[in-house]
């Protein structure tokens, strides 16, 4: 699984952004990757993780999540919208991070451990440990422990879910318990989040960032087994007034230019030379508009000639004369819009849920606020605070349930992670909210907001919960890859 820079045309090209084209500046063998200094890996490893959650897999999130769903005139992602994946389905993106992502990271932190510029090791950790999780989330099993140490193995054994969070976790801690006043840990300005921060500022985003994720897999496994060990564990980063992200943590260098622009762009519409297959999910479209928030509706999607319209999940094979006039609304995307490993409202959406757990409901109450005011102003949206206000549609159910105020918040983030679609699929499936509809959208007793299943869905009413185990990795490492799995198959930590 090694390979390093064996990357797209849009992670080389992230090279030129900005002042990028300095770093290939290096005075050394290009044909020898093992003699690049770390700081010159470091964004095409940031880069490569990126590409693929921002890319493959955000097309995934969005159409698991209901946000948007195959247009009903072209074929793209009818296998997806369908839940029939198949095992090649994400080679490509199992092999990205792997030989990309996972593997540069790794270079970066042995060569940055070596010299002893702990900023760039914290970076490394962080994001690597990032893209373990997502693969992890999506695959459950996947290789951790042998994967990156090709004189170990090239066959790596799969590691267990639960193993991957808990070494994760161990690396994370041990990251930030380094010595960042060596006198050796500079700034690191290829870096494509925090690139443009003095050393020290550096050092406390990255700080902030492993916390954050931290948090999210904490949270992630409220619902599992280990549900007790990961609140005790909220509890005491709460306690301890640990330091979360106070600011996205994004890629914002893209340009409109092929191959150097932001990956769900160049995914979906560059890339395919269309108009965009993506359209607006009857099941998000029933939700803003019971709760009049067209101001989002219009920012997400373009209307047709007869205003918003969705589709019902997976109706992809309805009739242009069922249709007729009301051509459905298209997703808004841009060449320029950021990537965020972490936006604003995501943090926010996450703290008021950690509080929420831990009993304290007024500072739940604090942070919901805050994140859905953070998620109107991530797409420039003008919000009104009537509408989480005392009687507004959106105010925080001060005097429900528990699980009152936990609907709320997590109805609230899956409208906001829009374009995230990953993070309200996976919080879907650890909490059970938005709810599974037991009737289509178009039946009378349908409640707006609910998931339905896909008209097309070939699962026998069962939603999908992850990706099927790759033939990428069947076919080199058949020993170790575990036995196929059916996409309805539960993620360990699922409820």
């Amino acid at each position: 699984m090694k390979g390093i820079f064996k990357h797209s045309l849009l992670l080389l090209a992230v090279f030129s952004l900005g002042s990028c084209e300095n770093w290939l500046d290096v005075n050394e063998d290009p044909n020898n990757p093992t003699n690049v200094a770390p700081e010159y890996v470091l964004p095409a490893a940031q880069a490569s993780v990126m590409a693929v959650t921002g890319g493959s897999f955000a097309i995934l999130g969005g159409l698991w999540s209901q946000h948007w769903t195959q247009a009903h005139v072209s074929t793209q992602y009818k296998t997806i919208d369908s839940y029939d994946l198949a095992p090649a389905a994400y080679n490509n993106a199992w092999t990205e991070f792997y030989s990309g992502g996972l593997n540069d990271f790794e270079d970066v932190k042995t060569k940055a451990t070596a010299s002893g510029n702990n900023n760039l090791v914290l970076q490394a950790v962080a994001v690597q440990s990032y893209g373990f999780q997502i693969l992890a989330d999506w695959f459950d099993k996947i290789p951790m422990s042998e994967a990156l140490n090709i004189e170990l193995t090239r066959t790596p054994k799969y590691d267990d879910g639960p193993a991957v969070y808990a070494e994760l976790l161990k690396r994370l801690d041990a990251a930030l318990a380094l010595d960042f006043n060596n006198g050796k840990s500079t700034q690191v300005s290829s870096d494509l989040v925090f690139g443009k921060l003095s050393g020290a500022d550096q050092i406390a985003q990255w700080k902030r960032f492993a916390n954050t994720l931290k948090l999210k897999m904490y949270l992630r496994q409220t619902s599992s087994p280990n549900s007790a060990t990961a609140l005790a564990a909220i509890k005491t980063m709460l306690t301890n007034n640990t330091e979360f992200l106070t600011t996205p943590a994004a890629v914002t260098l893209f340009v409109d230019e092929p191959n150097r622009s932001n990956p769900l762009y160049e995914s979906n519409i560059r890339q395919l030379n269309t108009g965009n297959n993506l359209r607006l999910s009857k099941t998000l479209q029933s939700y803003l508009e019971v709760n009049n928030d067209f101001a989002r509706l219009n920012a997400y999607f373009t209307p047709g000639t007869t205003g918003q319209y969705g589709l019902a999940q997976g109706d992809f094979n309805v009739s242009t004369t069922v249709v007729g006039a009301n051509v459905p609304s298209v997703t808004k995307m841009s060449a320029t819009d950021p990537f965020f490993f972490f936006s604003l409202d995501e943090v926010y959406f996450m703290l008021a849920e950690a509080h929420l757990r831990s009993g304290n409901d007024a500072e739940a109450k604090s942070f919901y606020d805050k994140a859905v005011a953070a998620a109107y102003a991530k797409f420039s949206v003008p919000f009104d605070a009537a509408k989480i206000a005392a009687g507004g549609v959106y105010a925080f159910p001060t005097a429900g349930t528990m699980e009152a105020k936990l609907k709320a918040i997590m109805y609230q983030k899956w409208v906001a992670m829009f374009k995230q679609g990953y993070e309200s699929f996976w919080d879907q499936a650890r909490t059970g909210y938005p709810e599974n509809s037991p009737v289509a959208a178009s039946n009378a007793n349908y409640i707006p907001g609910q998931w339905t299943y896909a008209v097309n869905g070939v699962t026998s009413g069962l939603f999908p919960k992850r990706i099927l185990y790759t033939s990428a990795s069947r076919d080199v490492n058949p020993g170790n890859t575990p036995a196929p799995v059916l996409v309805t198959a539960k993620i360990w930590w699922m409820k």
